[in-house]
């Protein structure tokens, strides 16, 4: 016991210390995508009028739909199949590609009647020019999945602080010099393109022509159920800025896009790394067969703590940040970036939901969960958006609360035991409330204190961040956040 005591403390620590270290890099390259869009939202809210940062919002919209269902479906079954590696490669990625090209050619077939139907003549070229480039971002997806199936999650993280450097660099140099719709346009084409040469640099594997019809077959039986869920996932998420664009301006639409970027590219900086270890770690435990209810325990009160501390500091600080560096007509978005931002916290029942299913094979839940939940949120978007940006924002983030205790429901009804995960989600939910009381009392003091916004800016981020970390190390010992999930 003695001799063995020493050794088992010796080796936690630099486990420790490596989970640390990879959970910072992780944030620190999701978060370096976020900070590219916030400073291109910045420039274009500098150089652009709303009206013209919603076309491009809206046709983001298209894209995303395109990225949705390319990241979703087949690239799941690459981390999940059992199959043997150059069988499984070789035919997801013809698979990924096609769908991509497929779905790619479909949206630049409609960008004309959807620039007629939206009122917006600039959106045609904008959509054409967006969807060329998607093919190639597919072959990107096809990459991406390969890396996670390989547990190489470093190297993912890697390609993806560096794509994400470049693309803040050269986008913000694109529409400082070039100001115009079409440097935004340019600077997705940067970020896509920088993704691909990377990948050919310093990924291992290389698409083969191996097609195999069966594992084509599977794939597609895999993955029906995904597509159908992230699809619905899409319209829930993204209806109401498609019911801005139909019943208002193409300015209430930028509007509503600008707070919703301001708190979901916040949040996301925890969330869409999470997500990817979520997929390994599900993936992982499917292949082995393994119980389902500890990963999901872990990452439901990880993804809660994480995603509340940054939606806290959103909500406290947004109000400094949009009137110091923004046009004042960008201010009347910021109820929709408060409510947005307690959105993303509540998300978290969408975020587990799908990788835990895809372990347990059962896709088709997934998307019949995601189909009464679409019918819902549209439902609520059609009866809050002629209250205003607020009341639809709002009416989101209550819809997003019901989703997640359904979709712990779900995986219980599925023979997962969700009574730790739901303890985590709620115990989470009150150290964050806590936390953003403490925080609020703090930045309150702090702007009497100092009177340049600035430095007081300055000071409560770097506050903000230490009473963070205090939270998440009670958080550890309360057993509700683990540095495990940012393992590979």
């Amino acid at each position: 016991m003695t001799k063995n005591s020493p050794s088992g403390t010796a080796d936690a620590s630099p486990n420790s210390m490596k989970r640390i270290g990879l959970a910072l890099f992780a944030l620190i390259a999701r978060s370096l995508q976020q900070v590219a869009t916030f400073v291109i939202t910045l420039l274009a809210a500098r150089f652009l009028a709303p009206a013209e940062y919603g076309v491009y919002a809206l046709a983001i919209v298209f894209i995303t739909l395109i990225q949705t269902m390319t990241y979703s479906g087949f690239y799941q079954w690459i981390v999940n199949a059992k199959e043997d590696d150059k069988l499984v490669l070789g035919t997801a990625f013809w698979m990924i590609t096609g769908l991509a090209t497929l779905a790619a050619s479909l949206l630049a077939l409609f960008a004309w009647p959807l620039a007629w139907i939206f009122d917006a003549p600039d959106l045609f070229p904008v959509l054409v020019l967006l969807a060329a480039i998607q093919p190639v971002a597919g072959a990107g997806a096809w990459f991406s999945a390969v890396l996670l199936r390989r547990g190489a999650v470093n190297t993912h993280f890697s390609i993806m602080f560096a794509q994400n450097l470049v693309a803040l660099v050269g986008g913000a140099i694109l529409l400082w010099t070039w100001q115009s719709l079409f440097a935004l346009v340019a600077f997705r084409y940067l970020r896509v393109l920088t993704a691909i040469l990377l990948y050919l640099l310093f990924s291992p594997d290389r698409p083969s022509f191996v097609f195999r019809r069966d594992l084509a077959r599977q794939a597609t039986k895999f993955s029906g159920g995904l597509y159908g869920a992230r699809f619905l996932n899409f319209l829930s998420r993204y209806s109401g800025d498609l019911m801005l664009g139909l019943m208002f301006t193409t300015a209430e639409a930028g509007l509503y896009r600008f707070g919703n970027r301001l708190a979901s590219g916040a949040t996301d900086i925890v969330a869409q790394p999470l997500r990817s270890f979520a997929l390994t770690q599900f993936g992982a435990a499917a292949r082995k067969d393994a119980e389902l209810s500890t990963p999901l325990k872990k990452f439901t009160g990880s993804i809660v703590l994480l995603t509340g501390i940054v939606a806290a500091v959103v909500v406290v600080m947004a109000p400094t940040v949009v009137e110091f560096f923004f046009d004042p007509a960008y201010l009347a978005a910021l109820t929709v970036t408060a409510a947005i931002a307690v959105r993303s916290v509540l998300n978290v029942g969408s975020l587990i939901l799908e990788p835990a299913l895809a372990a347990r094979d059962r896709t088709g839940l997934v998307a019949l969960f995601n189909l009464v939940w679409t019918i819902l949120t549209i439902a609520s978007v059609l009866i809050a958006s002629p209250f205003g940006l607020a009341a639809l924002a709002w009416s989101q983030a209550a819809i997003m609360m019901l989703n997640s205790l359904s979709a712990l429901l779900v995986l219980h009804r599925a023979g997962i035991e969700t009574r730790p995960a739901f303890q985590s989600f709620t115990t989470a939910l009150a150290i964050v409330g806590l936390y953003y009381l403490s925080l609020t009392a703090l930045w309150s003091n702090l702007q009497d204190l100092f009177t340049a916004e600035l430095t007081a800016l300055s000071v409560g981020l770097m506050l903000a961040a230490a009473l963070g970390g205090v939270v998440l190390y009670i958080s550890s010992k309360l057993r509700v956040f683990t540095l495990s999930v940012f393992s590979g």
